[in-house]
């Protein structure tokens, strides 16, 4: 195998079969680190982030002026309506002197959207455009949680608008005190004295990158329609900011050295480079969100790349492995489990459980559940052998290409006396022993690590 092979097979393969519970702290976190790099990238070679990226910088364009103009209409409420102008200047800053025009030219805008005079029909136009860029943005995150469902209307209703109120309140407030905290004759007093000046000059440098980094995390950790840990969100949060800080001053630079932009393109480069900045800044909303995927779902990728290519291997894992969970719950007299409980308990992102449960329920061995809502087996757990599940598992894959192929005889004896061997070396088996059988190592497992170990001198 040639270095190169190696290397790939050891970055596709390899780095994700590797116990990162049993490195050094050092080199478990340069372990975890490296997949979440390699995973994202992988993303982008399927050309999935900057397509969902360019998508949501149409519906932008489409929906920031209505946007605005309803958060306007909400923040008039609370009295800090008139921190959105410095805010969106502080988003644009990247963008130099067309930053700022392109701020006056938006909210002018806004201001020009009398929302009292366009009447019920306009003012439900108004809402549906604001409520559909959200949604856009549900979309996108769904996605890279692989999420198929996204939330009902009554849900989508009720959390959009809360995110339309609450998230814009909160970070307007934050920026309003900041503001008011900077011209207070207090602390203008205190920064003159030192170190008190020096650590209050860097608290407001680093307190915008925390309120970012709170506002990624809130977006992380409250659209996707799914469970979402709270350290996972914080990850991505963390990670957008850092990007966007180091994505601002990359775009300032190029800004400033585009002067042939101008020349070029005169007019229109104002909207170019207000685009090229959209995509970048949902570019990076976007890796966030796949980095919090991946550190929830650590080993998410393999298991996606294992199951699209029909894996038979990673396919009996798994469906031996729901299998088990559920048996163990129906021992013990528990009732059903829904999609996302049983997804988190087997680390598992909830599309690849979904699919795989969908195939246990055409075979019969598991059944969807009204009340209580969830899944459940069939048959009693003694009814159910692991050859049965095995079968449906093979059934209609590779059976039916050997079918279809015009095998020699001798092929089809060979194939036959595998089967054979199989079916009776897994006799008797059923979900019963495969709990006793896995509850018995467990044991074991537990009694060696509490063996006292023997003192070795080593001289």
């Amino acid at each position: 195998m040639t270095t190169l092979a190696a290397m790939q097979q050891f970055l596709s393969q390899d780095l994700w079969r590797i116990d990162a519970s049993a490195l050094p702290l050092p080199r478990r976190i340069a372990m975890h680190t490296l997949r979440l790099a390699i995973a994202v990238v992988m993303e982008f070679r399927h050309r999935l982030l900057d397509a969902r990226a360019a998508g949501l910088v149409y519906t932008t364009l489409l929906s920031l002026v209505p946007f605005l103009a309803v958060m306007v209409s909400v923040l008039k409420a609370f009295g800090v309506h008139q921190q959105i102008e410095p805010v969106l200047a502080q988003a644009l800053e990247p963008l130099g002197s067309k930053g700022q025009e392109i701020t006056a030219t938006i909210i002018a805008f806004v201001d020009n959207l009398k929302i009292g005079v366009l009447g019920v029909v306009g003012v439900a136009g108004l809402f549906y455009t604001t409520y559909s860029m959200i949604d856009k943005i549900e979309q996108a995150l769904n996605a890279i949680w692989l999420v198929r469902e996204g939330r009902p209307w009554s849900r989508k209703f009720a959390d959009y608008l809360s995110a339309v109120l609450v998230g814009p309140l909160l970070v307007m407030t934050a920026f309003g005190l900041l503001a008011s905290v900077h011209s207070n004759v207090l602390v203008q007093r205190v920064l003159d004295v030192q170190p008190f000046g020096f650590l209050m000059l860097w608290a407001g440098q680093l307190l915008p990158f925390l309120i970012l980094s709170g506002l990624f995390t809130f977006l992380f950790k409250f659209i996707p329609h799914t469970h979402v840990r709270f350290d996972s969100a914080l990850v991505g949060g963390i990670t957008a900011a850092v990007l966007w800080v180091i994505a601002g001053e990359a775009f300032a630079t190029f800004v400033a050295e585009s002067a042939n932009y101008s020349a070029i393109y005169s007019g229109f480069a104002v909207l170019i480079l207000f685009l090229l900045w959209l995509y970048a800044g949902w570019l990076i909303v976007l890796i966030g969100a796949q980095l919090s995927f991946f550190y929830q779902h650590p080993t998410a990728y393999l298991s996606r790349l294992l199951w699209e290519q029909g894996t038979h291997a990673f396919r009996e894992r798994l469906a031996l492995s729901v299998l088990l969970v559920l048996a163990r719950r129906y021992a013990n007299g528990q009732g059903p489990w829904g999609m996302k409980e049983l997804a988190i308990e087997l680390r598992l992102p909830v599309s690849l459980v979904e699919e795989q449960v969908q195939h246990l329920i055409e075979a019969g061995i598991l059944g969807l559940m009204a009340r209580p809502e969830g899944v459940s087996l069939t048959k009693p757990i003694e009814l159910i052998s692991v050859m049965e599940v095995l079968n449906a598992i093979h059934k209609g894959r590779a059976a039916d290409a050997i079918v279809l192929l015009d095998a020699d005889d001798a092929i089809r004896e060979v194939l036959s006396r595998r089967d054979e061997a199989v079916t009776a070396a897994l006799d008797g088996h059923t979900l019963r022993s495969l709990i006793e059988n896995s509850t018995a190592r467990s044991t074991r497992k537990d009694d060696l690590g509490k063996r006292p170990v023997p003192f070795v001198h080593r001289g």
